[in-house]
């Protein structure tokens, strides 16, 4: 049998229970894709629970400006000039640049795909350096064999950048957990940074009074846990709270639990906590912004991200008829179906025999 062909996957903090998109993505597409081949992933840190299968580049950390991830960069351009692979996946604009080293690799030329979750330089809590670099780094894609937008706006995008990109969403996980009945209040799943516009749920918190909201996720490394923090006491709110970075498992309690899932965005690539929280069928309102209308769901769904009266208003609309606000998991592609589409794309055949990704369980029952 021929030796299985190898990939090197960049971007993500780490691969298994890590708070982010790209971490999320990492975690989905990595356990997958190395089913059918060889895959290799930087890491800042070592973690015990990542994947058996996949071989991880710890990397350690060392903080410059907004980032700890110089080391990381380093490390994975070394692999990138040096590392015999067949393919190099690069996860989100700041990975992109990377691309480059590949085409310097004496010892082979691997295929470069560029996934694009997120516009990055768009943010303002980039500086100017920071931006430049972005915005270079996403000029990069032109270079790459492969392009994959996760949502229809990034993808326009990348259009009009005259970078040619497939469209390939985030995927939901199809569990048969059971379907709790009993729900209470709002929860909103995100780190505690300026984008998230946790802000405006403060204020809904303000007017709902007796409802229970939980915010769920842990702190960047600017002060906007603090600004949070003092609004709420400002304000004198008992019904908020503040619950910090859980694992994923608790994580889905929560979503199995709560009455409404809200996102209140200001920016966005393809929220994952929103697709998670259709998964776990809680009810959901989404800030009016393009990567959420993308999700094309109704508009009882949306509303104002700076109106916190009138999110305290569906949120009460949601809570006397849930039924209104909930969508159908069935709209939205499997992660089996995701990670599949994206290796076809790329050009990763199935040398192994095995069953499909997308039909091991299908499988499964009928050996049964």
């Amino acid at each position: 049998m021929a030796s299985r062909k190898k990939m090197l996957v960049v971007g993500a903090r780490g691969i298994t229970g890590h708070e982010g998109g790209v971490e999320k993505f990492a975690e989905e597409f990595c356990k997958r894709a190395s089913e059918i081949i060889d895959v290799e992933a930087t890491c800042l840190k070592h973690d015990d629970r990542a994947h058996s299968s996949v071989r991880v580049h710890v990397t350690g950390t060392f903080g410059f400006g907004k980032t700890d991830k110089i080391l990381y960069y380093m490390k994975a351009a070394w692999l990138c000039l040096t590392g015999r692979y067949d393919y190099v996946f690069l996860l989100g604009i700041n990975s992109a640049a990377l691309g480059l080293f590949t085409r310097l690799n004496p010892r082979r030329r691997p295929l470069v795909t560029v996934r694009s979750g997120s516009i990055d330089y768009l943010l303002p809590k980039w500086g100017r350096l920071a931006k430049f670099y972005f915005r270079f780094s996403e000029k990069t894609m032109r270079f790459a064999d492969h392009v994959i937008a996760v949502s229809p706006s990034i993808q326009r995008h990348l259009s009009r950048k005259a970078i040619a990109a497939t469209l390939v969403r985030n995927g939901i996980t199809r569990d048969e957990g059971a379907v709790e009945t009993q729900r209470v209040g709002a929860l909103a799943v995100g780190r505690i940074t300026s984008q998230k516009n946790y802000s405006v749920l403060v204020e809904a918190a303000s007017v709902l009074n007796s409802t229970p909201v939980t915010i769920v996720g842990g702190p960047d490394k600017t002060n906007e846990i603090d600004v949070l923090s003092s609004d709420i006491v400002r304000r004198g709110l008992v019904n908020l709270r503040m619950e910090g970075a859980l694992n994923r498992q608790e994580v889905y309690e929560r979503l199995r639990k709560a009455a409404v899932f809200v996102n209140c965005s200001i920016h966005e690539g393809m929220s994952n906590s929103v697709l998670e929280a259709i998964q776990c069928g809680a009810p959901v309102l989404l800030s009016d912004i393009d990567a959420n209308r993308d999700l094309q769901l109704p508009d009882v769904h949306y509303f104002d991200p700076n109106n916190g009266t009138q999110l305290a208003d569906l949120i009460e609309q949601a809570l006397l008829d849930p039924e209104s606000f909930t969508v159908n998991r069935n709209l939205f592609p499997d992660w089996d179906e995701v990670v599949e589409t994206i290796l076809a794309k790329i050009g990763v055949s199935n040398d192994n025999d095995i069953h499909p990704i997308h039909n091991r369980e299908s499988s499964k029952a009928v050996a049964a």
